[in-house]
């Protein structure tokens, strides 16, 4: 009974070690209900009782059972590709036995005799140093490995495959030899933990550093895309004008025409007018060309989908902010609505604000959403399966924001989502 006890404590931290370094490393987990997660933990300890409680297979084959019984956890409760979970439960063992060589190579450096009792404290020191590792890496890693589920850091897969290569080749070698060969087995493996711990510290500054480009270069191909659309959006804003003052020079000729007592001849000229006349009147007037463009192009995206825009704006041409911002401001902001609504049948409506006050410029949107939206650490933290190309667009606007002094914040109350954001007025 007491062996069985201590058998689940150790499985039990083994399974709190395992919950920390996967839901660090990978993705996190498949869309099960809150009972289910709780779960994780067991079923990692379940896993090593498993391991502990059946025979014990030809030395080189004890490595493939482990992996392979975390493998399948993790493949259950995680939902990154076949090769991640493989190679993250390749790392975990290789960082587990690398812990176990190296406190064994130290107690056979230790003038003690073998016994059991050496054996299982060996056991509860293993899963303590592993507790301890684990729970100062997730603190570390935590927020930078974050959003790296975009990029391809399978690249780094041969080094735990490496790790468990050499553990297996040293644990061949006979533990009783000479002082000496203990010394260089103890010098050996405490390098190679060095190493290990060098090389996970390198590849996560390496996967931060291609994680942040890739972001720089997405925000870029974003802003550059938003532009294109807004030179569009000038054009066909100026071609409304012209066309609209068009309209003035045709209505003093209708004026004439009636005047005249031309009555028919002004009918057949209405309807032909009439014809041309299609959404050439400028439905919000800000007196500024960025903002006006925007938005009423916008308005119009929204009417086509049966989606209602209450505007509310002022005068903005005392608005300091370059063109790209503006359009990276409101583009972002009212395509993120208007796509939110798309996904409702009812209660389609978004509520725009953009005011310029003494203090500076609020700015501010509003929006119903079919699905509560996590918000963490001031940002969206997405369901979608890209979640490295999801909030770009909000990165941008943050960006923006905090270029110019600005604070923002973001809710999600009732089935509301709810921007807001103040830019305070440049001073001379």
């Amino acid at each position: 009974m007491e062996i069985f006890v201590r058998s689940l404590l150790l499985s039990l931290l083994t399974g709190i070690s395992c919950q920390l370094f996967f839901e660090t490393i990978l993705v996190s987990g498949r869309k099960w209900n809150r009972w289910v997660r709780y779960t994780e933990i067991p079923a990692f300890a379940a896993g090593t009782m498993l391991i502990a409680i059946t025979p014990i297979p030809p030395y080189l084959l004890q490595p493939v059972r482990v992996i392979l019984v975390f493998f399948l956890i993790t493949q259950f409760y995680y939902r990154t590709g076949v090769v991640r979970n493989l190679l993250a439960s390749v790392l975990f063992c290789g960082i587990y036995w690398l812990i176990s060589v190296v406190l064994i190579s130290f107690i056979y450096l230790l003038p003690i005799p073998e016994s059991r009792s050496v054996y299982d404290g060996m056991e509860v020191v293993v899963e303590g140093i592993l507790l301890c590792l684990m729970m100062a890496f997730r603190m570390v890693f935590k927020k930078r490995m974050y959003g790296f589920s975009g990029l391809r850091w399978e690249k780094f897969g041969f080094f735990p495959v490496l790790i468990m290569v050499i553990l297996t080749a040293v644990s061949l070698t006979s533990w009783s030899g000479s002082t000496e060969e203990n010394y260089a087995r103890f010098i050996v493996v405490s390098g190679l933990a060095v190493l290990c711990a060098a090389i996970c510290y390198f590849a996560a500054g390496r996967l931060e550093q291609e994680e942040e480009l890739r972001r720089m270069q997405l925000g870029s191909e974003r802003i550059r895309n938003q532009m294109e659309m807004y030179h569009s959006m000038k054009q066909n804003y100026e071609r409304q004008r012209r066309l609209l003052h068009d309209y003035k020079n045709q209505l003093q000729c209708i004026q004439g025409m009636l005047e005249q007592g031309e009555t028919e001849e002004t009918l057949k000229y209405l309807s032909g007018l009439t014809g041309n006349l299609k959404k050439s009147v400028d439905l919000v007037n800000t007196n500024h060309m960025v903002v006006n463009v925007v938005l009423n192009r916008k308005f119009q995206d929204a009417l086509d989908k049966n989606i209602a825009m209450t505007i509310s704006v002022n005068n903005l041409s005392e608005l300091t902010l370059g063109e790209e911002e503006l359009v990276t401001l409101l583009v972002n902001l009212l395509d993120n609505a208007i796509e939110a609504c798309e996904k409702l049948t009812e209660n389609r409506v978004i509520q725009f604000k953009m005011v310029q006050e003494e203090d500076g410029l609020v700015l501010s949107v509003r929006n119903p959403v079919k699905v509560p939206v996590r918000i963490k650490d001031g940002r969206i933290a997405t369901a979608k399966r890209d979640r490295s190309c999801h909030g770009i667009g909000l990165l941008n606007v943050d960006a923006v924001i905090r270029k110019h002094n600005g604070t923002s914040v973001l809710k999600c109350e009732d089935g509301w989502f709810y921007f807001a954001a103040m830019i305070p007025t440049e001073k001379n």
